[in-house]
């Protein structure tokens, strides 16, 4: 499972040393597509295109500034001081989970990437609490509308979600892969901070979200 990772980083220091880290994961090449810079590989056959970045860098990624029109990259954040708040707010390319920069080891950045690849929406275990604990309220009692920003396509498949569609269903439905479908549910899941599907189906619906 060969990986093109993009950092996007505001600080030397930060790029160097995950840098290194992702330099020793075999499967993995670093390259550099940030606007302006020249000399970068194109991605080979198969290979995913993945971005990791800090919060900063991640509020105002664009899909076209790196991969082209019509892409979208995968996307992991590192960061210690990442909440429930900041993941709700509007982005353009939506982030496929969550990676403690205090906990980065080899080993867990390896793990982390298969599973973003394969997924998964992995979060550091602090953070998905948090957005446990804050989908429970809503759920039970009815404040009315959450200011939570969703793209069309999100919202297109949490509308199915309530009507109980599977993701299989939800696929055939949209036109688009399974895997697209459980990247879409798992930003849904982020932005409303609901632990499962069905949370987040009972969440839109009292929240007056559809």
């Amino acid at each position: 499972m060969p990986l093109d990772v993009t950092l996007l980083v505001e600080s030397e220091v930060l790029r160097r040393g995950v840098g290194s880290l992702l330099a020793q994961i075999p499967w993995v090449t670093l390259v550099d597509r940030r606007p302006g810079r020249t000399g970068s590989p194109d991605s080979g056959p198969g290979r995913a295109s993945f971005i990791i970045a800090t919060l900063p860098e991640w509020r105002t990624l664009t899909g076209e500034d790196l991969l082209g029109p019509g892409t979208r990259p995968f996307v992991l954040l590192i960061g210690d001081d990442i909440h429930a708040r900041d993941l709700s707010l509007p982005a353009e390319v939506p982030c496929d989970g969550v990676i403690s920069l205090r906990e980065a080891t080899v080993p867990l950045l390896d793990t982390t990437l298969r599973r973003v690849v394969e997924g998964d929406m992995p979060l550091p275990a602090p953070l998905a609490r948090e957005l446990l604990a804050g989908s429970r309220g809503p759920v039970r009692h009815h404040t009315g509308r959450r200011a939570v920003s969703f793209t069309d396509r999100e919202r297109e498949t949490l509308g199915l979600l309530a009507q109980g569609y599977s993701n299989k269903q939800i696929a055939k439905a949209l036109g688009i892969s399974a895997h697209g479908v459980k990247r879409l549910v798992g930003a849904i899941l982020l932005k409303l901070g609901a632990p499962n599907r069905t949370t987040a189906a009972v969440m839109a619906m009292n929240e007056r979200l559809l």
